[in-house]
């Protein structure tokens, strides 16, 4: 039923409508019960819906489990905006089938260095890869009443402390690289909530920023959702109420609620301004269905009210079904659930290396080595507000034991021991020294089992310990001494094959050495089985690199500035971030951006745009071939880079600006079609107001001299007349064919 949000805000008093701008408790926001506003849960986060327990009829308790989907990076390596969304519905569903309808996720920020703890979190290295799996994620959970709340706006790719730190981001930098993500999920996607980052971006913090929430999230992007802090972010009164900021969490308010209702009797905050936040918050409330939820009291964040509800569009919400009728919905939803994430986890399934070992011949296979601290574990998602309770978890070597055929003997060596992580709250933990190398004869029980095997299988990484919300990374090098194990292993046995369970690139040194590399990320509850299809060929590896895996971490274009100093964050390489550092650079990489391999082959034929010349502000259509050229049916994905020929301002060598992903069966010919609209041809122009008076006076006083090459209006986003050239292939270093378009 849609309220008359105007007339329900009219019949709150000032104490009721400042209570619903600050958070009950921990996961709700304030319920009205006096005039039907019930309170409204949430939950985290990226991976899978934690927060509030089940209710009893779901089997809940204290630590009841949920659906633990791939990372952000696992997912963004699918380049699989459906796929995506698939995930983010799921996670509607988990959301709501704990009484909740707001979701804190995606997290969109960007991964500029390497080190940074919650990279494997977000997506990529990439805007635009960034902002297309996060708008596909916030139409999958909207579309099942639930909120997608994207975070963290802005400048918060660093855990170093985060709370207080200032990111310092040139005008142009932020809007082509660090906004991208944040627009195209409010403009493609339609998320309808916003969460600030704790730290401060060129000195403001984010909910205190006007420029950013009102000026261009609400006024230049048209968002029309609601705007929440971060879990006890830094909020001013005054200038979080006139910037936009709409709801402080968790409760009780520090900054609003009861401190912003007695801001207004002061009259340091108009009313109408508290009335717009409630408005906007009450809005989106109506749109998903929720003031139609259960009106009881929020009970600390624990207990999640679970009645009947229906959200938009009539798609019937999760209740309290008793009896056989509970357990059968449970179970058919656990299933699903578990199938789509183990589809998500095989097509993030990066195959990095290859050189004829996999997919492996069960049949061929007499003695098989299974290596690694992480052979016997399953390290399947990073720490912090990420983390959720798994329904179970897998190993490698249980899903390799099941299925190899049964004559197959198995040789399982740790190679070292895994240090565990100390539970600590995020934020408030260090991550563990990593332990001395192993000085020989720690492993030689693994060099033997790999000597005398027919192939071997060493499944290295990280964890919770190393990747998390909280803190950054001290280096690129594999934990505990890993990387002697794998080069011990690798010299023993060239027929291995290296599993790298990280959700963040890791250092591979050895990785030449070799037979073959799979990257698995963190990759859910499925991740052992989604590995082992992927080993045995039962599944073709999709998956492409969301980041550059570079040689080394001084290679970085963030080294140097990473992490804050004295308070402040300096991004200075500017638009210069991942791949596009490393090909201004000229700089070898281990692995570019979108590199991945299949067990088939493809030809990708010469594209042929609609038009070579256009107006600006046209769009271009290119249309690519590709062929699968081998046996196997399997997923190539198509990438456009544009290249400015001859660029008025300094431009990166290319920019990703299009991608689709194709699957074909053997001989299979498909024509794909790449649309890149005006602005994959534009760049930020910060202008410059002095640039006419300036001009002027250098006329008059030195009548030779060159007009001012500046733009002299006011900032905004330009295309400029000339050529482009549009560079397509597999990778951002694998670009077959290049052809060119004009703009006049």
């Amino acid at each position: 039923m849609q309220r008359d949000i105007d007339a329900l805000v009219a019949e709150l008093t000032l104490d009721e409508k400042a209570s619903l701008t600050a958070g009950a408790d921990l996961w709700s926001t304030a319920a009205v019960a006096r005039v039907g506003i019930p309170a409204v849960r949430m939950t985290d986060g990226p991976n899978g819906a934690r927060g509030p327990r089940l209710p009893a009829a779901f089997g809940g308790g204290e630590d009841s489990p949920s659906v633990c989907t791939p990372c952000g990076t696992a997912l963004a390596a699918s380049w699989d905006p459906a796929l995506v969304a698939e995930v983010g519905a799921l996670l509607g569903d988990e959301a709501r089938a704990r009484g909740c309808r707001i979701l804190l996720a995606p997290t969109v920020n960007l991964q500029r260095s390497p080190l940074a703890g919650r990279n494997f979190e977000c997506y990529s290295e990439d805007p635009l890869l960034s902002g297309a799996m996060a708008a596909a994620f916030v139409r999958g959970v909207q579309s099942r009443g639930v909120v997608a709340t994207v975070k963290h706006l802005a400048g918060n790719e660093s855990e170093h402390e985060r709370m207080t730190m200032d990111s310092v981001i040139d005008e142009r930098t932020l809007r082509e690289l660090y906004l991208l993500p944040f627009e195209l999920a409010v403009r493609e996607g339609g998320a309808l909530g916003v969460m600030t980052a704790y730290n401060r971006l060129n000195g403001s913090y984010g909910p205190d920023n006007q420029d950013l929430l009102s000026g261009i999230l609400r006024g230049e992007w048209g968002f029309e959702g609601f705007v929440v802090t971060d879990w006890f972010g830094f909020a001013d009164t005054v200038a979080a109420a006139r910037a936009g900021l709409d709801l402080e969490m968790p409760g009780p308010g520090r900054s609003f609620g009861a401190a912003l209702a007695t801001a207004v009797r002061s009259g340091a905050v108009p009313e109408a301004t508290v009335d717009a936040a409630v408005a906007r918050l009450l809005r989106v409330f109506d749109r998903i269905g929720a003031l139609d939820d259960d009106v009881r009291e929020p009970t600390g964040g624990v207990e999640a009210a679970a009645t009947p509800t229906r959200a938009a569009g009539g798609v019937e919400a999760a209740a309290t079904p008793t009896g056989e009728r509970a357990a059968a919905a449970t179970r058919t939803t656990a299933a699903a659930g578990a199938a789509l994430a183990r589809r998500a986890a095989v097509a993030g399934a990066v195959l990095l290396r290859n050189d004829g070992l996999l997919p492996l011949a069960p049949g061929g296979i007499r003695r098989l080595a299974v290596i690694g601290p992480l052979a016997d574990r399953a390290e399947i998602m990073g720490g912090g507000s990420a983390q959720v309770t798994p329904p179970y978890r897998r190993s490698p070597l249980d899903a390799l034991t099941d299925r190899l055929d049964p004559g197959t003997v198995i040789d399982h060596e740790p190679g070292l021991a895994w240090p565990e992580a100390t539970d600590a709250a995020p934020g408030h933990r260090a991550p563990p020294a990593t332990p001395a190398a192993p000085d020989g004869e720690a492993l030689a029980p693994a060099v033997a089992a790999a000597s005398a095997a027919d192939a071997v299988v060493v499944v290295v990484g990280t964890g919770a310990a190393w990747e998390s919300e909280g803190f950054d990374r001290a280096t690129m090098h594999l934990p505990a001494g890993q990387d002697d194990l794998v080069t011990a292993v690798v010299v023993a046995n060239p027929r291995t094959v290296v599993v790298v369970n990280a959700g963040a690139p890791v250092g591979m040194d050895w990785a030449e050495h070799a037979a073959a590399v799979v990257q698995i990320w963190f990759g859910g509850q499925e991740m052992a089985e989604a590995l082992v299809d992927v080993l045995l060929g039962v599944a073709e590896p999709s998956g492409r690199l969301p980041h550059t895996i570079p040689m080394r971490v001084e290679h970085n274009p963030s080294y140097g500035r990473f992490p804050a100093e004295n308070g402040r964050l300096l991004y200075g390489e500017g638009l210069l971030v991942g791949h596009r550092w490393y090909e201004a650079r000229h700089l070898p990489v281990r692995y570019p951006f979108g590199h991945g391999l299949s067990y088939t082959t493809f030809e990708i034929g010469p594209p042929s745009p609609a038009i070579t010349s256009i107006e600006r502000g046209g769009d271009v259509q290119v249309t690519v071939p590709i062929t699968n050229t081998g046996t196997r049916t399997g997923s190539e994905v198509v990438q456009c880079y544009v290249e400015a020929v001859d660029p008025r301002l300094a431009r990166p060598p290319r920019e990703l600006k299009a991608f689709a992903k194709v699957t074909l069966h053997p001989g299979e010919t498909r024509n794909v079609r790449l649309h890149l609209a005006a602005r994959a041809f534009a760049c930020w122009d910060p202008g410059d107001p002095d640039a006419a008076p300036l001009g002027d006076r250098l006329r008059s006083s030195v009548p030779w001299a060159p007009p001012l090459e500046r733009h002299p209006d006011a900032p905004g986003w330009v295309i400029d007349a000339g050529r482009y050239r549009l560079h397509i292939g597999r990778s951002s270093a694998d670009l077959a064919h290049v052809c060119e378009v004009t703009l006049t």
